[in-house]
């Protein structure tokens, strides 16, 4: 903010002479004709020479004669009714004040720290603000001091001297002691001369003074006063010092006395007996009419104009003083580490930002209207318009808005870094906060993923887990997506920042893309775990109805055991083992998926699925051994009875036997087969038939009915001796057999089979 800020203790706000050159030259301000008239040429008769042929004084150079002849006006004419109107004007201007919404910011930031709110209540003219000025009217730089405003203003309302912008043909500001009778301390002189040195133009002031002292009316003792204070506290350099002499009688006789005073000053002193004689050493054109020139001058306009450009300098200096104060702690502002304080912090320096902006409006409107009540003209005038006072005044003011402009646009510059450099702060605290909050719902949520495994009993059960799953999934999708983007604004952040911030947010947009994917997979999962968990169940309910109907064919035993039953019950025996074919449990354990891995490692659900899955191979077991056993006395219904080839005398003896028999008896015949039957050496090779006598034929035929029915009595109590050790082996399960009589019927097996 050096920059912006930089003043002269001697010349508040102060403008660098490059800033008037490129004022000049760039393009036209935005208080549009204002630079026209900042040229320091006096009007036309009065401008300096462009060149000098000789160091010889225009005064020395100028013919003595008795002429009193006036030079002709300049066209400007002063019309104090016109100033009245003006100033009247200006008063009702500061209106715009009360609507400049500055009140507004005010209430906003009550404790302004940089602010300059005095300046809402300071009006452009001293008329009726006595008390106000009484108690402060702002300061300003006098040499090497600081005083009151109120305090010059008195000072320079005693007329004790004034500069009235007029200078010699050699370009010398003429500096005049009027008639005033008016007397000064050594310190107010001092405080007076060395203000109207620094009105002129600091060039002007390098060159040296013209000083004019008019005397006429007062004593020679004045004369030695004003001389002595000329001598040790004039700050400037003094080219010549042309003195009316006083015209009283008196004073006429003292004027030998007094002669001794202009010998010995270290100024070149001219005495000059009236103003005729004055003019003929300068020109009345830069002389003021009350020493005889032709030049209007009001003193009292002239000191109320300087006294509200001075107030305008030091509403510039206060703002200039609270705008370096602000501009080093804007400089100094850490950036903090959370949203909260770098959202204050970015609303109080908006504040008071807006605070000095509205001053800055302020003081410029304040200057426009000061400049248009000094000109008196409602457009812009020509330079040679203007009395050379006026045209100090103008230049003055002209100087002060386009430096006000100047400071406004390098503070804008400056806050506009600023703001992006706090904005961009608050950009991405606000996205770490966003981050650090999803980063804890991502947590919680694979907490609770983690946390409720549960498939469900049943299918009723799982149905509900999949839809407070699904409900919880779409609350948790918010999160997902506000992560995405969230990833994104990092993503943009990372484009518009800086390389050290853009590698602390792309660690953070990775690890906002590696959670949404990772919870979006958990879900996922979830979602078909449950999914598989009711086809599972589903499967598991159809288990236990194929199971329980295994049971019951197995533990029906027909009363009629005839092949044709056995047929129909193998038939019944395959359709039902046709059905259990279409279990698919044994596909959900031995399939590798990550969703079947994850519900077979579940406690319950793998308990359930080894005993249904014991249950089904324990079914399919025994109606495997009934389908066989079943199958086996199918069979018997093509077994053919055996036959006895005999010869025809067996036969005949056969038939007299029988009809000697009863004839409830039943003649088995066998047929031995030779080759499985013989045994006794080569008899056995013979096809012939053995005829036995009638008794070895009855024992024969008694040994082989004999042995067929032990070897079919064996056959059933094998059969039934492995059902009974199936149910023995079985009575304790409860999910293999539902009917309660089956259950510990240990006993009852023992007594039926024994």
């Amino acid at each position: 903010m050096e920059n912006v800020v930089g003043t002269d203790p001697a010349r508040p706000i102060a403008v660098p002479k490059s800033l008037w050159e490129s004022s000049r030259s760039s393009a036209p301000s935005c208080y549009g004709s204002l630079n026209a008239s900042t040229s320091s040429a006096c009007v036309s008769g009065i401008a300096p020479s462009t060149s000098v042929s000789s160091n010889t004084p225009a005064y020395e150079k100028l013919p003595k004669s008795d002429s009193a002849d006036f030079v002709d006006a300049p066209k400007f004419h002063y019309d104090m009714d016109f100033d009245l109107r003006a100033l009247k004007a200006a008063l009702k201007s500061a209106e715009f004040l009360e609507e400049s919404g500055y009140q507004s910011v005010l209430e906003r930031s009550q404790n302004n720290q940089y602010g300059t709110g005095w300046l809402i209540n300071e009006n452009m003219s001293e008329d009726g603000s006595d008390d106000v000025d009484d108690n402060w009217d702002g300061f300003m730089d006098v040499g090497d001091r600081r005083v009151k405003i109120k305090e010059m203003s008195d000072i320079l309302a005693s007329r004790f001297a004034f500069i009235s912008g007029a200078r010699t043909k050699d370009g010398y500001p003429v500096l005049t002691f009027p008639d005033s009778r008016s007397q000064l301390t050594f310190e107010e002189f001092h405080l007076l001369v060395s203000y109207l040195l620094q009105v002129p133009p600091l060039e002007e002031v390098h060159k040296g003074y013209v000083i004019v002292i008019d005397k006429r009316m007062d004593k020679w003792s004045a004369v030695r006063t004003l001389f002595f204070h000329l001598a040790n506290s004039f700050p400037g350099p003094v080219r010549v010092v042309f003195l009316l002499k006083p015209e009283g009688v008196l004073q006429r006789a003292l004027e030998v006395g007094y002669r001794g005073i202009t010998e010995n000053c270290k100024y070149k002193v001219v005495v000059c007996q009236s103003s005729l004689e004055l003019r003929h050493y300068i020109g009345p054109d830069c002389l003021t009419m009350d020493v005889g020139g032709v030049l209007k001058y009001n003193h009292l306009e002239w000191v109320q104009h300087r006294m509200d450009i001075e107030r305008m300098k030091s509403s510039a200096a206060v703002i200039a003083q609270s705008l370096s104060e602000f501009g080093r702690c804007l400089k100094e502002t850490e950036l903090p580490n959370d949203v909260e304080t770098t959202a204050r912090i970015l609303e109080i320096q908006t504040a008071e930002r807006d605070a000095i902006k509205e001053d800055f409006r302020i003081s410029i409107r304040k200057g426009l209207s000061l400049l248009r009540h000094v000109r008196q003209l409602d457009v812009k005038p020509e330079h040679e318009q203007l009395s050379p006072t006026r045209l100090h005044n103008v230049t003055a003011i002209e100087r002060m808005l386009i430096q006000l402009e100047e400071t406004e646009r390098s503070f804008d510059t400056f806050w506009a870094r600023h703001e992006k450099r706090l904005t961009q702060c608050l950009q991405l605290r606000r996205f770490e906060e966003t981050f650090r909050k999803l980063q804890s719902s991502f947590a919680k949520h694979m907490i609770y993923l983690e946390e409720h495994r549960e498939v469900g009993d049943g299918v009723m059960k799982a149905e509900q887990l999949a839809q407070t799953h699904a409900d919880y999934a779409k609350h948790a999708m918010e999160d997902v997506q506000m992560a995405r983007a969230l990833r994104d604004t990092g993503q943009e952040l990372i484009s518009t920042q800086d390389v050290e911030l853009a590698g602390s947010l792309l660690p953070k947009c990775d690890e906002l893309a590696r959670m949404a994917d990772a919870l979006t997979g958990a879900l996922d999962r979830r979602s078909q775990v449950l999914t598989l968990s009711k086809d599972m169940h589903e499967q598991i309910v159809a288990a236990n109805k194929w199971c329980k109907r295994g049971v019951d064919l197995l533990t029906a035993v027909p009363l009629d055991v005839s092949p044709t039953s056995a047929a129909v019950a193998l038939t019944s025996m395959d359709d039902f083992i046709a059905d259990g074919q279409c279990l698919k449990l044994d596909a959900l354990s031995q399939s590798p998926t990550m969703n079947n891995l994850i519900l077979l490692t579940t406690t319950e659900t793998s308990t359930l699925l080894a005993q249904v899955a014991e249950r089904i191979d324990d079914i399919r077991r025994m109606s495997a051994a009934r389908r066989d056993a079943l199958q086996k006395l199918a069979g018997r219904e093509n077994r053919k009875p055996p036959v006895q080839v005999v010869s025809p005398e067996k036969l005949q003896r056969r038939s007299s036997s029988s009809s000697n028999a009863s004839p409830a008896k039943r003649q088995i015949e066998v047929l031995h087969e030779f080759h499985s039957q013989n045994s006794e050496g080569p008899s056995c090779e013979s096809s012939d038939v053995i005829v036995e006598t009638p008794t070895a034929e009855r024992s024969s035929i008694a040994n082989f009915v004999i042995a067929e029915l032990v070897n079919t009595e064996q056959t059933y109590v094998r059969e039934l001796q492995s059902i009974i050790d199936y149910y023995v082996e079985n009575t304790g399960i409860p999910l293999v057999f539902e009917e309660i009589f089956l259950r510990n019927a240990k006993s009852t097996l023992d007594i039926l089979y024994h």
